[in-house]
């Protein structure tokens, strides 16, 4: 009985446990913060639902909601990746007993971080990355002093800005901290805030606009348990920081793109953690440290975009031999020489390799091979020569980028060879390919990207170029001497996003097959000869931002449809014979244009006003047609022409180059725009630099006018040419004002009245041409002016000063200097009269005084009579004794002299 009386309080003890347990598992959340959660839900959108939960009393059953098991005060809101929308109701402030808060990856509409975030001092971790917050970041986060995990990262937001770090100093227990794409610019403390903060491991501050800093400039470092420190995409304009070997547990550092300058110290070897290392596009020079070659650990180095030199052969054995972990090895764009072999062939954990644009040279060793882990290899631009065979890519499985590209290399493979790998993207320009089309290339059905342009190759393209693999998006077979005509089966390439076929043999016409569905962007046919007139089907490509038809034998006007084309960034339809007034619409609907050549064609009419609608137009050839009218005045309206810093101008400069990128930050070029001007009297070719371009090419018609002094806005112009025109009157002095222009052409046209003096102010005037006008006066002096030779102002009579020959008299001093040309005149005419009086006095009174002086004078006249009395007598005898048909060889004299007949065709003298 008392067996049975102490197994029922067991049970019963029990059971009271296990109740207490499971109500204490479902406490009650605490009414106050059941309503502040309520209230909060009611402020905002949940496009996915997720809150729908928000149901019942017990808000501790709510998704993302966490309580305390003692106390059941809310202590975590987890509702990050939720897509939250709306504003954040202050009622939240009431949940008094926060620890952990994540709104991230939501959609607040740029509105500040709200201040009451800094009352809760229970707070550990805080994420508000990725939710579109704006404004201030408020101060008052400095009161969560408990904090550790602080993540207010964006991407393409509004963006945050942080005017200082003084409440980041506060953050003392801070492990995490991730501020990127923020803009810190004014934030100058930010180092030595940061230093404040010992426990921190993670520093991420990459995108933030940071100022510049002197990172050397902390004598003692406290932050030195960090583990990660990525510094990426600011411009410190620093060197390497001296306390770097104090972070000895560092295992990732990335500061590319930081505008470091100096070397790399040899302290850098001892982070022995180190596993990802990022200098790149920085300005560090030398030879990579040998200390370096304690870093075991490492799995990626990128160093690419610097001014490294050394040997990479000599530094690879003593440097790679430890790290066998190394799969990424960045080292392009610097300074370095040397060759492959005895380093490359044993590095097998490979799978990315970027050697490109240094200056190596030598042979590709075959053991490159066996690197049977490499995914991404590239080595183009530099000085590599040699034949590569099917040996050197015998186990290259894994491949699908390959970029040979800019070196002497020769691909001599067989025709049935089949390539171990499935490329993506091919590099093979300036190699030598052909001359005939690798057949190889069938065989890989998933390429996307193939660049053989200058590859030798001759003849007609196979016709399975144009589908043996429906994912291809570029196709570069440029500068080769390909002929045959463009086929109609281009249509089937419907994945295409760029065609470059300049610089060929192709002749006949465009095709008229392209389709809406293409997703051309960039169509290349210049240099060909091409004929007949631009397909309508043209303007059906939606997408398309560069069109190069220039150097053909096009004809007719412009189709209508190309004004469906609104992306459209680059028309160039130079060289052909297309004709017809210049459309207006492409003003109307073209506003995205940045560079339009139409020079040398054989547009008439007036240039439409329209134009004025191009705000973002850098360039414009007209030259060289039958364009009349005057000079329009709509260029203060081109903004993209006016004074624009050079860096906002590269930074929204168009796609004019198109590259893909890879793993590890590697790219593969795909397509390069360029743009051909005539500027400081030659032809030059732009490529990667076009976008500094900016100019207006009028030159070659048949304009009349004066020249606009709006063009005197266009502060940011660099090539102006309206010469070989009609254009009169005078040169505006506005034109003072391009203090950018360093090429200026109005020779042969009309021009007259002085060249302004504002022209001195032209310090970056390189070229200048005022010759054949009507200008005159004095050469205006200047330092740039000083520096033109005759040839910039021949043609100018009224023209003086140097270095012309002719000196300038002063307006003050040519009065003075009629009046005494016109006594000069005066006297000189006055004493010629007094002297051949004198003379004539002088001979009539020697024949007076003198019997001698009249006789001689007398018989020499009679002399001089006779003799001219005789010879005209000889002249009419000899006249009248010429036969008819006697030729005019034959010579007469008089009968008392001795007569000489020579006859014609007769060697017979008859006396």
């Amino acid at each position: 009985m008392g067996g049975h009386t102490m197994l029922r309080l067991l049970t019963g003890l029990a059971l009271w446990c296990l109740v207490i347990n499971f109500t204490r598992g479902k406490a009650a959340c605490i009414g106050v913060e059941r309503d502040a959660l309520a209230a909060f839900n009611a402020s905002i959108t949940d496009a996915g639902g997720r809150l729908r939960s928000w149901q019942g009393e017990n808000c501790c059953n709510w998704g993302g909601v966490s309580c305390s098991k003692k106390t059941g005060h809310v202590v975590k809101l987890d509702l990050g990746g939720y897509s939250l929308k709306g504003e954040i109701s202050p009622s939240l402030a009431a949940l008094t007993r926060l620890v952990h808060l994540n709104l991230s990856h939501g959609d607040f509409g740029a509105v500040p971080i709200p201040e009451f975030i800094g009352s809760f001092k229970m707070l550990r971790y805080l994420d508000l990355s990725h939710a579109s917050f704006g404004g201030i970041a408020p101060p008052q986060l400095g009161n969560l002093s408990r904090l550790v995990y602080l993540d207010l990262g964006s991407f393409g937001g509004p963006g945050i800005t942080v005017n200082n770090f003084r409440w980041v100093s506060k953050l003392t227990s801070l492990r995490y901290l991730d501020l990127s794409w923020l803009y810190l610019a004014a934030s100058v403390d930010w180092l030595q805030a940061v230093n404040m903060l010992p426990s921190l491991q993670v520093l991420r501050l990459n995108d933030a606009s940071l100022p510049a800093t002197d990172l050397t400039s902390l004598s003692q470092v406290n932050f030195t348990s960090l583990t990660l420190l990525n510094l990426k995409n600011n411009d410190l304009n620093s060197s390497m920081p001296n306390w770097i070997d104090k972070l000895s547990a560092l295992s990732e550092l990335d500061m590319t793109s930081c505008g470091l300058s100096g070397m790399i110290p040899d302290d850098l070897g001892k982070l022995t953690s180190l596993m990802f290392i990022g200098l790149g596009d920085n300005k560090l020079t030398g030879a990579i440290p040998t200390s370096a070659s304690r870093l075991c650990n490492l799995v990626q180095i990128s160093l690419s975009g610097n001014i490294l030199s050394g040997d990479i052969a000599e530094a690879a054995k003593s440097l790679f031999p430890c790290m066998k972990r190394l799969q990424i090895l960045e080292l392009s764009g610097n300074k370095l020489t040397g060759n492959l072999s005895g380093w490359l062939e044993v590095m097998s954990g490979l799978r990315i390799l970027d050697l490109s644009a240094n200056s190596l040279s030598g042979v590709v060793p075959h053991g490159i091979g066996n690197l049977s882990n490499l995914t991404y290899l590239d080595i183009s631009f530099n000085r590599f020569k040699g034949t590569l065979s099917e040996l050197h890519f015998a186990n290259l499985s894994r491949l699908d980028t390959l970029d040979l590209a800019s070196n002497s290399f020769e691909i001599v493979v067989k025709q049935s060879w089949m390539p171990p790998f499935q490329l993506i993207n091919l590099g093979l320009h300036d190699c030598l390919v052909g001359p005939e089309f690798p057949t190889w290339l069938q065989s890989q059905t998933i390429i996307e990207m193939t660049d053989l342009g200058s590859a030798g190759i001759r003849g007609p393209l196979p016709d399975w170029i144009w589908n043996f693999s429906l994912s291809m998006t570029s196709l570069n077979v440029s500068t080769n001497n390909i002929t045959g005509m463009l086929p109609a089966s281009l249509e089937q390439l419907t994945m295409l996003t760029t065609l470059s076929m300049r610089n060929n043999k192709l002749q006949g016409e465009l095709p008229n097959c392209w389709q809406k569905k293409s997703e051309l962007y960039a169509v290349d046919f210049s240099s060909n000869n091409l004929w007949g007139e631009i397909p309508s089907t043209m303007g059906s490509l939606n997408s398309l931002m560069s069109l190069h038809l220039s150097k053909n034998r096009l004809s007719g006007v412009l189709p209508t449809s190309l004004q469906s084309c609104q992306m459209l960034m680059f028309l160039d339809l130079a060289e052909n014979n297309l004709s017809g007034n210049i459309p207006k619409w492409i003003g109307d609907s073209l506003k995205s244009l940045i560079l339009v050549r139409l020079g040398s064609n054989q547009f008439s009419g007036g240039i439409p006003e329209e134009l004025s609608q191009l705000p973002a137009l850098h360039y414009l050839d007209l030259s060289n047609n039958k364009l009349s009218g005057p000079v329009p005045h709509f260029w203060g309206n081109l903004t993209a022409l006016h004074l624009v810093n050079q860096d906002q101008d590269r930074r929204t400069s168009p796609f004019l180059q198109y590259k893909v990128y890879g793993l590890g930050g590697a790219y593969f070029f795909v397509y390069t725009d360029t743009l051909e001007v005539m500027t400081k009297g030659h032809n030059f070719l732009y490529e990667e630099e076009m976008y500094v371009m900016k100019g207006i090419d009028l030159s070659a018609n048949l304009l009349s006018g004066e020249i606009p002094n709006e063009i005197g806005f266009l502060s940011s112009l660099i090539n102006l040419n309206l010469s070989r025109n009609h254009i009169g009157g005078s040169i505006p002095a506005e034109l003072g004002n391009l203090v950018d222009l360093e090429s200026l052409d109005l020779s042969w046209n009309d021009l007259s009245g002085p060249i302004p003096d504002s022209f001195a102010s032209l310090t970056s005037l390189g070229f200048l041409n005022l010759s054949y006008n009507d200008l005159s006066g004095e050469i205006p002096s200047g330092n740039q002016l000083q520096t033109f030779d005759l040839d910039s102002f021949l043609g100018n009579q009224n023209l003086c000063g140097p270095p012309l020959d002719r000196i300038c008299v002063p307006e003050s001093n040519k009065h003075r200097h009629r009046k005494l040309q016109l006594r000069f005149g005066t006297l000189t005419c006055l004493f010629t009269l007094l002297g051949f009086a004198f003379g004539i006095s002088m001979v009539f009174t020697t024949f007076i005084c003198s019997v001698v002086a009249r006789k001689a004078y007398f018989r020499f006249t009679d002399r001089v009579l006779s003799k001219l009395c005789t010879a005209i007598k000889m002249k009419v005898s000899i006249n009248r004794m010429i036969p008819a048909g006697r030729g005019p060889s034959m010579a007469t004299q008089s009968q008392d002299s001795i007569t000489c007949y020579d006859l014609e065709h007769s060697s017979t003298a008859i006396v």
